[in-house]
C-alpha cells in the first residue's frame, strides 16, 4: 500500500526478476507511481471515490500472506489480518531530522482517542526496514517498536545511486527535459512541506534576486514537497526553473551540483553521490517547536546552515565545502543501504 511507492517499485520489479507473481499494488491519491510495465498481478487505485477498487484493495488488504506500506496508514486501525501475516513497514524516508509518529509534538494536543487510533496503526506493523542502526532508535520511538522488529537491509531505491547507467540515464533524461541545465552550475531548491501549506507552499526566498547576484553559470531548480498539490508556479526569469510535482526528484539529484534544504529527507540520498549541500531553515524556531528534531539541528545536517538570503548567496560563491563531513554522513545513514537493498528485502519476504 503506498502514498509514495518508489521503494515499491524497486520491491516489486525485483520480485519480479524472481519470478514472484503474485503482487497486488495499492495505490492512494497521493501516489505518483504508476507502477506502468511493473511486475504487479494487479494495480488498484486505493481511495473511496473508486468504490469498486477500493473495495478490492480491502479484500486484498485481509486476505494478503505479507502487507508492505510505506507510510502511516489510518486504515490498518479497523482492518484484520490473517493469522500469521507480517506488516512491513517501509518508510518513505531515508533518514529523519524532523520527529514523526509517537514524537510529533501534535500528539499531545491530539485527543484519547486519536491516539489510541495511532496506536492501533503502529501496533499493525510488525517490522521496520531502516539503512542505518541511526534510524533504530527513532523508529522505536515514534512507532513504539522494539529492536527485534528492526530490518536492517537498506532502503531499496537506494539502489539506483549503485548503478552508474541508471544514473546517467537519468541525467539524459534531464538535460534533455531542461536542455538549459547543460554547462550550468545546478542548484536544486528543496523545501520540506509545511503542515499548513499542503494545497501550496509560501518561501520567502528572493530567488531572482539570488540567481542574479550569483549571475549567468549557475540555474536554480524549485522542487516541491509531493506532499504539496501545487509546484510554486513560473517564474519570468530565464535562470530559475520551477520543476513539475511528478518529477523524479531522484532523476533531478543527478543532475545537481548543490542542493539546498531544510528538514526534508533528500540530504540522506543526496550524500550517497558525494555533493555539497546547503542547508536553510527559514522558520526554525518555530518548525521545531512545531515538528521537532531527533538531534541538534546544526549538529545533524551534513553542511552550512545559511539564515538569509545574502548568506547562501556567499557560501555558493565561496564554494567551499567540507567533502569529509558529507561522506561521514553518509557512510553513517546510508549504512546498509549498499546497492543491494532490493534484493536483501525480497530474499527476507521470500524466506520468512
Amino acid at each position: 500500500m503506498c502514498d509514495f511507492g518508489d521503494n515499491a517499485r524497486f520491491v516489486v520489479n525485483e520480485l519480479a526478476t524472481r519470478d514472484f507473481k503474485d503482487i497486488v499494488v495499492l495505490r492512494t491519491g497521493k501516489c505518483k507511481e504508476s507502477f506502468n510495465h511493473s511486475g504487479a498481478r494487479t494495480v488498484l487505485s486505493f481511495k473511496i471515490t473508486n468504490i469498486l477498487d477500493y473495495i478490492q484493495g480491502l479484500y486484498h488488504l485481509a486476505t494478503a500472506e505479507t502487507i508492505v506500506i510505506d507510510n502511516y496508514f489510518a486504515i490498518l486501525s479497523v482492518t484484520n489480518f490473517r493469522p500469521n501475516v507480517e506488516c512491513i513497514q517501509l518508510w518513505h524516508a531515508a533518514g529523519a531530522v524532523k520527529k514523526f509518529g509517537l514524537q510529533d509534538p501534535s500528539v499531545l494536543f491530539r485527543s484519547h482517542a486519536a491516539i489510541r487510533r495511532f496506536e492501533r496503526v503502529y501496533n499493525r506493523m510488525d517490522k521496520v526496514v531502516v539503512g542505518s542502526d541511526e534510524m533504530a532508535p527513532i523508529f522505536k520511538a515514534a512507532f513504539g517498536m522494539q529492536d527485534h522488529q528492526i530490518l536492517r537491509l537498506g532502503i531499496p531505491r537506494t539502489d539506483f545511486f549503485y548503478d552508474p547507467s541508471a544514473i546517467e540515464s537519468a541525467r539524459r533524461e534531464m538535460l534533455a527535459k531542461y536542455p538549459i541545465l547543460n554547462g550550468k552550475k545546478v542548484i536544486l531548491y528543496a523545501p520540506t512541506f509545511r503542515d499548513q501549506q499542503l494545497d501550496a507552499q509560501s518561501i520567502p526566498l528572493a530567488f531572482e534576486d539570488i540567481i542574479e547576484q550569483l549571475g549567468e553559470n549557475y540555474i536554480m531548480m524549485i522542487k516541491l514537497h509531493p506532499a504539496v498539490a501545487q509546484n510554486i508556479g513560473k517564474f519570468d526569469h530565464p535562470l530559475i526553473i520551477s520543476v513539475e510535482n511528478d518529477v523524479d526528484i531522484n532523476k533531478l539529484l543527478c543532475v545537481t551540483d548543490y542542493a539546498i534544504s531544510d528538514y526534508s529527507s533528500i540530504p540522506f540520498e543526496f550524500s550517497l553521490l558525494g555533493k555539497p549541500q546547503i542547508f536553510y531553515p527559514y522558520d526554525l524556531e518555530k518548525y521545531a517547536m512545531e515538528r521537532g528534531f531527533w538531534k541538534d539541528y546544526d549538529q545533524l545536517v551534513p553542511g552550512p546552515v545559511v539564515s538569509t538570503d545574502d548568506e547562501l548567496v556567499y557560501v555558493l560563491q565561496k564554494d567551499e565545502f567540507d567533502m569529509e563531513r558529507i561522506r561521514a554522513f553518509s557512510a553513517s545513514w546510508n549504512r546498509f543501504s549498499d546497492g543491494h537493498s532490493s534484493s536483501k528485502l525480497v530474499d527476507y519476504l521470500l524466506n520468512k
